[in-house]
Order: structure tokens, then sequence, then C-alpha cells
């Protein structure tokens, strides 16, 4: 149960795999009505010789006189090919649909006659045979109708008068192979073409061939496809089994509630609140799901309020309380753990045609120094628009500490296009509440320039043309002296009032965030590096920030 739970979390939780469900069951619908609309089926019933020896042949008369001998050894080497065909999806077909007509070939067989049977009307019929074309090889382009081969076929039958010679004169035109020419079907009309076929006097020896060969292709939103039974794996089976697999996955994992005897989780009862960091709480949110689907008696609510005010609610004295922090905040009276590396970065407009940048270029840019990015080498003709966090974000005050060197300048503008709150600013900048938004803003808006985490970024990415620059051409490097290189990134803080009590609620729940394998696994997930590794080591990095 634990491993069919851990897959169900994996998929994204009972709404997703609902979804899934739905669509896996619809697929089918969809792809006959509106993927491939127009199917035609065939299958080859009979491919066989025509068996017929002299005891069925002689009426009482001498069954091994030459005559009969001869036209039984004609008839040993005919066979007869019948092929259903059908408008088995829910469209009628008509002859312009056929990118390349259906057409039956029979090996080195000669075609000698053809029937069809078991149409719908006369008229089908009728409108069918028209729709016959007899071809020879590659060799012998010769064509012919139906009325055409018949009379070949009743000349030959004639110039057995006397049963004497059965091969054809040279240059006789052969067609071994039908086509059925702007073919129409309406829905559900079915046929059978029912072929005759003789070996070739070359080969007078050898076994009767079986070679049925079938060709043709529906344009588009079409599909010929053979109907034979054998076809264990089609479409509808593979998503309905897996439509059952989810389901049934959906309903034991339901069925079932999770354990709580977990012997890796410290369990503790009570209600504990964590708030603060809008990056980090996603996340954080999801962990106190796991803890208290591993304790039932633990109670956790989760709200992202800023960094700032997180501790500074925690520093307020507020009890039952753990705060998320953007970075180590320089307040008095808390205690403070390390959880998590926290990596960010600028992003650009795809349409800015950057993927570098100086640290002094952005803090010209966000002075107002360079305020379109034709400006600056290689930047598009466009006006510089930066997106920004409120003055309560632990992301803004990492950005201005590590980054920008001062505080950001202030609010001119609400849409993020024009100065229309402040038009004698020197710089276009806007603010928005979390960085998710800012990154959807950033991809909305041509020319825009703000920063995030990278969790954010590569969520956003998904769906936008952003572009994460590089700062002096350096990327973040767990493995390099991070002081001298990469600046902009910090460390996920746990604020409480005072060390927690290792047997609270509080103290196991931190412990548990910082230290288990399942909520070290989630952060991984999300793109965070924890500071506790799976040793139960303390990173040496985070001690950096």
């Amino acid at each position: 149960m634990q491993v069919l739970r851990s897959a169900l979390d994996f998929l994204g939780g009972p709404g997703p795999v609902l979804l899934a469900i739905g669509l896996l069951f619809a697929t089918p619908v969809i792809d006959r009505l509106f993927v491939r609309r127009k199917r035609l089926g065939f299958r080859v019933l009979y491919n066989s010789k025509i068996g017929l020896g002299p005891e069925q042949l002689h009426d009482g008369t001498d069954p091994n006189s030459p005559q009969l001998r001869e036209l039984v050894r004609v008839l040993d080497r005919m066979s007869i090919v019948v092929i259903r065909v059908r408008n088995t999806g829910s469209y009628d077909i008509d002859g312009e649909d056929f990118e390349k007509p259906l057409t039956f070939t029979f090996g080195d067989r000669v075609v000698w006659n053809a029937r069809v049977s078991e149409a719908g009307s006369e008229e089908m019929k009728a409108e069918i045979r028209r729709s016959l074309q007899f071809f020879g090889s590659e060799s012998n382009t010769v064509k012919a109708t139906l009325p055409t081969v018949r009379e070949r076929m009743a000349q030959r039958v004639a110039r057995w008068g006397g049963l004497a010679v059965a091969a054809d004169p040279p240059g006789e035109p052969v067609w071994h192979g039908v086509r059925l020419e702007k073919l129409t079907l309406r829905r559900k009309q079915k046929f059978k073409l029912l072929v005759v076929l003789r070996e070739p006097d070359s080969n007078r020896n050898g076994e009767l061939g079986k070679d049925v060969k079938v060709v043709g292709d529906l344009g588009g939103a079409g599909i010929v496809h053979d109907e034979r039974p054998e076809r264990l794996l089609t479409l509808p089976r593979l998503t309905g089994g897996l439509a059952a697999l989810l389901a049934a996955v959906l309903v034991l994992v339901l069925a079932w509630p999770p354990s709580s005897n977990d012997a890796t989780v410290a369990c503790a009862s009570g209600k504990l609140a964590v708030e603060g960091s809008s990056v980090f709480m996603p996340t954080m949110a999801t962990i106190a799901d796991q803890y208290e689907r591993a304790c039932p008696d633990a109670v956790i609510t989760t709200s992202a309020t800023g960094s700032i005010q997180g501790v500074r609610d925690v520093a307020g004295g507020e009890e039952g309380l753990v705060a998320l922090s953007d970075g180590k905040q320089e307040t008095q009276g808390v205690f403070a753990q390390q959880l998590a590396i926290v990596v960010y970065h600028v992003v650009v407009h795809g349409s800015v045609g950057l993927d570098t940048i100086s640290v002094a270029q952005l803090r010209g840019i966000y002075a107002g120094e360079y305020t379109d990015w034709s400006q600056l080498r290689g930047g598009a003709p466009l006006p510089i628009r930066i997106v920004g966090r409120g003055g309560e974000s632990g992301t803004r005050e990492l950005f201005e500490r590590r980054v920008l060197g001062t505080s950001e300048s202030a609010l001119s503008s609400n849409d993020c296009r024009v100065k229309d709150r402040a038009p004698e600013a020197p710089v276009i900048r806007c603010e928005r509440d979390e960085n998710a938004d800012v990154v959807r803003e950033i991809g909305a808006v041509e020319g825009a320039i703000g920063y995030a985490d990278a969790p954010s970024v590569a969520e956003a990415r998904k769906t936008n043309a952003l572009t994460a620059l590089s700062l002096d051409g350096k990327v973040f490097d767990a493995a390099a002296g991070v002081e001298a290189g990469y600046p902009f990134w910090t460390v996920e803080y746990l604020y409480t009032r005072s060390e927690p009590a290792a047997e609270s609620l509080m103290g196991r729940f931190v412990a548990y965030v910082r230290e288990h394998d399942d909520a070290r696994v989630r952060m991984k997930d999300a793109g965070y590096l924890p500071c506790v590794t799976a040793d139960g080591v303390p990173l040496d990095l985070c001690n950096l920030r």
C-alpha cells in the first residue's frame, strides 16, 4: 500500500489520476470520431486451391481419360481468394478520400476472374464492379476492367476445346493484382471480393502460392486496417487496461487509509502552524501533508505570508508557529535552523535576445541608466520593463543584498507595460505578490526582466518563452567556491520562538522536515538542496549563508 500511495503521489494525487482515467477511456472515442474518423477494414477469409480431382469431375465415365486428366491438371493449379471489405468507421468513405487506392496483389498467381458478392444492393455491387481495375506485374503495366478479364478467361476456356494444351500463347496479357479505384462505401457498408487465380505455367511443380498483399491509404483522418482476429493489442484494449490499472490503484489507496505506524516517523499530537516564504511554502505544504498522513493526531496548517512577516510573527511570541525565511533574518529572540539551499535566477522574456548579463549592467538597469535593451550589446530594440516583488518578500531582500547592492526603485507601473503610476520615474517597474506571478508576468510581457527561485522558473518555462541569465558568465555550482562565484542563492531557514522540545509536535515535525528521507526527497524533487545529507551530516555549503 505504501508503494501504491507513493505512486499516486508521484502521479499528482487523486484529481490528476481521475482526469487521466477519463482521458484514457475517451482516447479510443476521440481517435474514432475526430483523429482517424474514416476506417476501412479488410480481412482475407479464404485463400486456398479449388481442390477438384477426377473423382469429383467424372459422371460415370472413365476417370483416367486424357481429357479429364488434363482438365484436372488445369484446375489443380487454380485457387480462390475471398476478401471482405467494410466501412468500420463512423463516417462515409468517398473515392477522393484515398491517397492510395485499395489494392490486392497475389504474388506470381495470375488473375482469371473476379466477382463481387454480399453487397448491400445491386447498385452498390455494380458500382464496385465498375471500380475494379486489374493490372500486371511491374514489368507489365497492362490494365483492364472486369469485362476484359472475363472475356480473356472465356477465350482461354475456348482454347481448351480439345484440352490439348492449357498454356497461354506468347504475348497474352496477364494480371497479378486488383485495384479498387475511387471506392465509395457508406457507413457500415461491406462486400466480399472473390478472385479466381491460377499458378503460372512457369511453376508447374512448385507449391501453390499463398501471397496476398494489401495496400491502401486513407489520407489525413483515415486508416486502412486488417481485421484479423489474432490482433490482440488494440488501442481500446491498451487504454482500457491502463485506465483499469489506474482506477484500481486509486480505489485501493482511497479505500485503505494510510497507516499511522511508520516506525521511521516520530509522531506527536496537537496543532502547529507554518507560515512565511511564498517560495518554499508549496513544498512545505506537501511535506506537512505527508506528516499528517503518517501521524493522524497531528494537524499542521501552512500559509504563505512572506519571509519577513513570518519571522516577525514568531518573534512576536506567537505559540505553535514555525516560520520559513528565504535567507537568515537579523532578528533577536528567535531560534534558526538551516533547511535547504534555494537558487534564484534573473529572468528575461525570450524576446530580449540575451542569455548573460554582468552584475554592473543589471545594476544599471535597476537604476534607470539603461531603459532599452538595444543599449546592451546583443539586446533587441525593446523597452526594459522590471517585474519585482513587494517589500515583505525575502526574495527581494536577497536580491537587493546579494546582487543589486541597494534597494529597488519605487513602483511606477501597475500593468508592467507603461509608467501609469509615476510617468516621471526613470524606469518601468511593477510588483507581483509571488515568484510564480513574477515569472508568469515576465513570460507575458516583451522586454520584461525580473527574478525568481529556480523551481518557479522551471515551471514557468514549460509554457512561456523565458531565459534565465547567467551573471558575469557564472551559474550556481555547489562544488565551486561559491562566495567568489554565482551570488544569487540563499539558505531556507526554519524559525521558532526558541529551540523546540524534542518530544513536542514542533520538535518532531521540524526534525522530520530537516532529516527524514521522505521530506528530503520532496525538497530535491522541487529543486532544493537539503542542508542535511542522506547520512545525517550537515552540508557545509549551507554555513556560507
